[in-house]
């Protein structure tokens, strides 16, 4: 039997921050998960890290799509979260 991962049932709301800290870079965070870096290309945007849930990983892409409309394109794990 597969165990769930413990971040699906964390489903409660978090404080979410979306800072431009760069041209073209965005820090996301969300309190007690973690933290996605945006970076904005040319033609696409590049995300690093993935959130740990799918309802963060949505915010995500929502705060991107507050500042561009180019498509998400890669997505960079540089450990495994949750």
């Amino acid at each position: 039997m597969a165990k769930a991962f413990a971040s699906q049932g964390d489903l409660g709301e978090k404080q979410i921050t979306f800072d431009e800290i760069g041209k073209g870079l965005f820090a996301f965070t969300a309190e007690g998960d973690p933290n996605s870096g945006v970076i904005i290309g040319n033609d696409s945007v590049m995300i690093v890290e993935a959130q740990a849930t799918p309802r963060l990983a949505g915010k995500v892409i929502d705060k991107v799509r507050e500042v561009t409309d180019k498509p998400i394109t890669h997505l960079l794990l540089t450990h495994y979260h949750a």
